[in-house]
């Protein structure tokens, strides 16, 4: 079943939107568009489909995702109230006990749709490469159980041709979207749709823009 993100351009890309239950990378390097993305597939949830979002945050305050999405004039304090979407703040190393608090505050407020942004930190956080695998493996599988439609974000080093910082969170999940910035062009930012677990997806490079509504995306 597929579930629409709400984004204006994208779902039509993706045979009408995300599949249920899956979980998706949105990926790129700094100042790309994640967090807006993020943000807006959430918003979107909770005000046109009724379905409940929670935000993890690793890098950001509550306050500071408000101030910025303010220019949307996305409600996101009336939201919280009503109980249709949170966000938390957590630190990097409390991705051992992140599932637990996933599970307790989505069955809370039934939610149906998640945010964690990013994973990057929890790979800075821990070196070990085998155990950040192990670790994000755990949490994705705990997500997936839920059924929940998630997000992940990720991101790309400059200069790095990856698709993370250490190449790991692109092979858990079921789609990865990247996002580029151009700077040039006369889109300044692009989206490319690098896999998509049982949709036939756009392959082509489309260019977005932030508007004053959000993120919108272009047909080539």
């Amino acid at each position: 079943m597929k579930v629409p993100t709400g984004i204006p351009g994208l779902d039509g890309l993706i045979e009408g939107g995300f599949e249920e239950g899956t979980i998706t990378l949105v990926t790129g390097g700094t100042g790309t568009g994640k967090s807006i993305f993020s943000t807006q597939f959430i918003y979107n949830g909770a005000v046109q489909y009724n379905q409940n979002g929670i935000y993890i945050t690793t890098e950001e305050t509550a306050k500071n995702i408000k101030k910025q999405t303010a220019k949307f004039r996305w409600d996101i304090d009336t939201l919280e109230s009503e109980g249709a979407m949170k966000i938390i703040e957590i630190e990097p190393f409390d991705i051992e006990t992140l599932s637990e608090k996933i599970m307790e505050i989505a069955g809370t407020m039934n939610a149906k749709r998640i945010v964690i942004d990013s994973v990057s930190m929890f790979e800075m956080y821990i070196h070990d490469p085998f155990k950040i695998r192990k670790t994000l493996f755990k949490m994705l599988q705990r997500i997936r159980e839920m059924n929940m439609l998630c997000i992940v974000t990720a991101e790309i080093p400059e200069e790095s041709k990856g698709l993370s910082r250490f190449g790991v969170i692109e092979f858990m999940v079921d789609s990865v979207i990247l996002l580029k910035y151009l700077g040039i062009a006369k889109y300044k930012r692009s989206l490319t749709i690098r896999k998509m677990r049982m949709t036939d997806h756009s392959s082509d490079i489309h260019p977005f823009e932030i508007t004053p509504a959000g993120i919108e995306v272009y047909s080539v």
